[in-house]
Order: structure tokens, then sequence, then C-alpha cells
């Protein structure tokens, strides 16, 4: 069965998260899968520390709104943002450096 985007109605794949044409989030029915993504301060997409970048990727929602959350719980809770950010920052690990494989060294052309 083929997935249709709502945004631009393009055709994605069935286990498809997010749109390749729009970027549009996917909300397919059912139960969420068996793998659950660990919690992890990923390196691209974040600002400062990586932590509301990586709850947002790990449970699918908004990082917009991870952040204005976080700013709000930190102006109008007292510093419990701030707070709950920096355990944060310290207990979730950071993203591994993913290296490309090394390449076969170089063998100057045999002349024959």
């Amino acid at each position: 069965m083929a997935i249709y985007c709502r945004n631009c109605g393009k055709a994605m794949a069935d286990d498809a998260r997010f749109c390749p044409g729009c970027g549009a989030q996917t909300w397919a029915p059912g139960p969420y899968p068996a793998s659950v993504t660990r919690l992890v301060r990923p390196r691209a997409g974040r600002m400062i520390a990586g932590v509301c970048q990586g709850l947002a990727n790990a449970y699918a929602w908004d990082v917009v709104w991870v952040r204005v959350i976080t700013v709000l719980l930190t102006v109008f809770g007292g510093g419990a943002g701030l707070l709950a950010y920096v355990i944060f920052w310290i207990v979730m690990p950071e993203e591994p450096i993913v290296l490309p494989p090394p390449a076969s060294p170089y063998q100057p052309p045999s002349q024959g």
C-alpha cells in the first residue's frame, strides 16, 4: 500500500517517518516500532549541546516545541528547565562519530 504525504502529496516508502519532498512528519496508524531509539545528543541540528534535538528525535516531537517548553520552564518554572537541561546534558551520551570507510592504498597503474 502506497503512503502519500498530507502536505505535498508525494509518494513515500511504507516505513518513512518524514516526507522526502517537504520534510513533513508522517503519522502512520498502528503501534510504534518495537525498536526504541536511545536518547543521544546528535551532532547535527543542535543549538547548544543537542539535548532538545535529542529528545525531539527520540520521541518524534518537533524540536521547536521542545526548545520553547525548555525556555518557558527556565523563565517561569524557577529555573527547572535549565536544571533539567544540564542534567540531560550530563546524562545523555553524544552521538558517536561516523567515519567513512578507509580508502584502499594508492596503487600506481602498471606499465605494460
